[in-house]
């Protein structure tokens, strides 16, 4: 998955500035508060990678999904409710948000901007192309055909709509990519109404009104409930709106969640574990897929190793990964500012200009 950037230069302290109850940067005031990183984004997006592994080793691996009896594998059960679906609308509505962010500050950083985020989502694309080969199901090349297709067009709104239009579309799309099923369908919505947030700053206004962040996400959770309270497993998996519908309420009850406790002294350990696994995001993606197939290389049969086919030793499997790269990427940053493909990325975008800077 790709990490949404900030639009501050590199040489920045991106993990500096952490949101508050005003808003206002931790730091010095020496930086505009529209250019400082908002942490909880990072941390957001750091939690999002961590879900979206649990989802794409089984395919990797070809774990089944049925037990010996011919029922669904109970884990895999669990993890098409709570997991399935509901880390990839926060990725793909972060990716929105930055785009919406980095927009702000185009103009500024070049002449042809529009010209400059086409390159970066080239990049993304030929990117995605080449890790399709090793992973059939993964999402950077979606990601690139509808931020061409859908986000940069969307540029061309006047600023005085702008706000609106991509909210409204969005609404309206995510509402299409849902009854269709949820997947790659709900990309354009999430990435239009993401925009909208980012363009707008909404992130940083909604930290500032906890109670309002603390409404929404007491109503997005008990519609959650209610679903699961009305249908059954398989009902979920029969009428996939459904299951696309309840992935969208989880996923934003799971956001707002996050979004409260950065606003307490959780914030203190969240911040420095998932923070730097969100801001090498892309490097992140791409090398956990590395990982998941040089375990494969060494074990192919994870089913040997636990009584639910595999699942568990999968779960196992993947909380090791993410806990090396936790790691890897806390040091990585500590020395270099920004991931490797990350650093690439910007240069592909901005030029060399900025990469120095």
């Amino acid at each position: 998955m790709s990490s949404d950037t900030s639009d501050q230069p590199s040489s920045t302290p991106t993990a500096a500035v952490t949101d508050t109850d005003s808003g206002a940067p931790a730091t010095a005031t020496r930086l505009p508060a529209r250019r400082a990183r908002i942490a909880t984004l990072d941390v957001l997006r750091g939690l999002a990678l961590c879900g979206i592994m649990i989802v794409n080793l089984p395919p990797i691996f070809g774990l089944g999904a049925l037990d010996e009896s011919g029922t669904v594998e109970s884990i895999r059960a669990f993890e098409q409710d709570f997991v399935q679906n509901r880390f990839f609308p926060i990725f793909s509505i972060l990716f929105g948000v930055g785009f919406g962010i980095m927009w702000n500050s185009a103009t500024a950083r070049s002449p042809r901007p529009r010209l400059a985020l086409l390159r970066r989502f080239l990049f993304l694309g030929l990117l995605g192309a080449g890790h399709m080969v090793l992973q059939p199901g993964e999402a950077l090349l979606p990601y690139a055909i509808a931020a061409i297709v859908i986000l940069l067009p969307s540029t061309w709104i006047p600023a005085r709509a702008l706000a609106v239009s991509t909210s409204v579309g969005g609404a309206l799309l995510l509402a299409a990519g849902v009854w269709s099923g949820g997947g790659p369908a709900i990309i354009p919505g999430l990435f239009l109404l993401g925009f909208s947030l980012g363009y707008t700053d909404m992130v940083r206004r909604a930290l500032r009104h906890p109670g309002r962040l603390a409404l929404v996400g007491a109503l997005s959770a008990s519609i959650s409930v209610l679903g699961f309270l009305l249908t059954d497993f398989y009902t979920r998996q029969l009428h996939l709106w459904i299951t696309a519908g309840l992935g969208i309420t989880m996923a934003l009850s799971f956001v707002v969640i996050v979004m409260l406790l950065m606003l307490t002294p959780a914030e203190a350990l969240l911040r420095p574990i998932f923070a730097p696994l969100g801001r090498m995001a892309l490097s992140n993606y791409i090398g956990a897929t590395l990982l998941i197939l040089a375990v494969k290389a060494v074990e192919p049969d994870l089913a040997q190793f636990d009584d639910h086919g595999g699942y568990l030793a999968g779960v196992l499997v993947c909380v090791g990964i993410i806990i090396i790269q936790i790691l890897v990427s806390a040091m990585w940053l500590r020395f270099a500012g920004q991931g490797p493909l990350e650093k690439l990325w910007r240069l592909v975008t901005w030029g060399r200009e900025d990469a120095r800077a």
